[in-house]
């Protein structure tokens, strides 16, 4: 039986996760905050996750992780914490301060791991997982297999959110459009007729005036497409800026899979709110 009719998710967040910077990566676009109606435990330090846990109070489905500095959580304590849990999901957020998680520091499993400001997609996607019954991604999961998975189930959530829309991406990247487009054309989305395209994918390694401007002119000439930017070189001023200009959202260009299905599948929904007929 789903999740979502026996008992709600036992979520435990560990580290400055009250801080304003991380409450803000929780709001994904205009939407609240993700955790806003999920009772929550909080623990400043793993030692007190651990703690909470040996002594029974506290067992969850999912343990959400901010590292906002480098080192803040030490590799035994990690190991630890996940040994503790082996049913658990795990999400694992950092901050801009700790780029170097994954490459000079990989204590946490790297499948875990993501930038706080794709922390909120990650999270949704998590809960719907465990929603549906799906078994979490495993510590030793490589981060080529984890994208691999996460695409497929990504797209199992998203059923035909594209059945009748069509969609353009821009990209200079060629693979990378490539790779989008035969997403967008699994969730049922046309992708040959740029000229009618109800959504538009911005795909670019840094934001700019350019980019901005090509946000703005898309929403001028095409004032019900959906506008969405992909990019991981994207500071919180950028990503208000975009919003502003029209930007529908603002995602990730490698680790996009479940970012631009949760984005899909919502911007779906609100089409179908607006073209149901009013009684």
């Amino acid at each position: 039986m789903p999740m979502s009719e026996t008992l709600p998710p036992v979520v435990l967040l560990i580290g400055e996760c009250n801080s304003p910077h991380f409450r803000r990566a929780l709001i994904d676009g205009d939407s609240g905050n993700v955790l806003e109606s999920i009772q929550n435990h909080d623990a400043q330090s793993i030692q007190e996750a651990i703690s909470l846990i040996s002594r029974n109070e506290l067992f969850p489905n999912l343990v959400v992780a901010y590292q906002s500095i480098p080192d803040e959580f030490s590799s035994a304590d990690i190991d630890q914490l996940i040994g503790q849990l082996p049913l658990s999901r795990f999400v694992v957020a950092f901050s801009p301060w700790c780029e170097s998680i994954g490459r000079t520091e990989a204590r946490w499993p790297s499948a875990w791991s993501v930038p706080a400001s794709h922390a909120a997609a990650r999270i949704r996607f998590e809960l719907q997982q465990l929603d549906a019954e799906q078994q979490p991604l495993p510590a030793t999961t490589s981060r080529d297999e984890a994208f691999a998975m996460l695409v497929a189930r990504s797209l199992e959530n998203a059923g035909r959110a594209g059945s009748g829309m069509s969609a353009t991406v821009l990209s200079a990247d060629v693979p990378l459009k490539e790779c989008f487009e035969d997403i967008l054309r699994s969730v049922g989305f046309s992708t040959s007729i740029p000229e009618t395209s109800d959504v538009w994918i911005l795909a670019t390694t840094l934001v700019d005036d350019d980019t901005v401007r090509r946000v703005s002119e898309l929403r001028v000439d095409r004032s019900e497409a959906t506008v969405i930017v992909a990019s991981d070189m994207v500071t919180h001023g950028q990503t208000s800026t975009l919003y502003d200009a029209g930007a529908a959202a603002v995602i990730s260009q490698l680790r996009f899979s479940e970012d631009l299905i949760d984005c899909l599948s919502r911007q779906a929904i609100v089409r179908k709110m607006n073209d149901y007929p009013s009684s």
